[in-house]
This record gives structure tokens, C-alpha cells and sequence, in this order.
């Protein structure tokens, strides 16, 4: 498992699975910037290679994301 952790704004337990839609942003982007792009195709990514990924965080808390892939 590899794990990363932000120092960002923590996600609501209501709307992590939302994070990885594309395109789906929880924030306009007055607020915050990005395109709803990046943890899509992570999770892309980790699914294709028959691995798992998931979030952790809590709001105004840090956020944790982890993943596995198979050896």
C-alpha cells in the first residue's frame, strides 16, 4: 500500500466517492482551482492495473489517499 497525505481542507465522508468522478468538482473554482481531472485518472489508473485506491480525510482535516496494486 502507498499512501499520500495532503495538508488541504479534508473531504466530506458524504462526497469522497465523489473525488474520483471526472469532472465533478466539490468547490467552484473561485475557490479552489483544478479541472476534476487528476484523482479521476488515478483512480484510472490503479483500477486498470487491478489495484484499489481510497480516501481517508475528515472536513478541515488533512486528507489520505492510499492505493494498492497487485505484485
Amino acid at each position: 500500500m502507498i499512501s499520500v497525505e495532503d495538508e488541504g481542507i479534508g473531504i466530506d465522508p458524504d462526497y469522497q466517492e465523489r473525488v474520483f468522478t471526472i469532472f465533478d468538482r466539490l468547490h467552484s473554482r473561485e475557490e479552489y482551482d483544478g479541472m476534476g481531472v487528476g484523482l479521476a485518472l488515478c483512480e484510472y489508473i490503479v483500477e486498470r492495473h487491478d489495484g484499489d485506491i481510497r480516501v481517508d480525510s475528515e472536513p478541515g482535516e488533512s486528507t489520505t489517499f492510499s492505493f494498492t496494486l497487485p505484485t
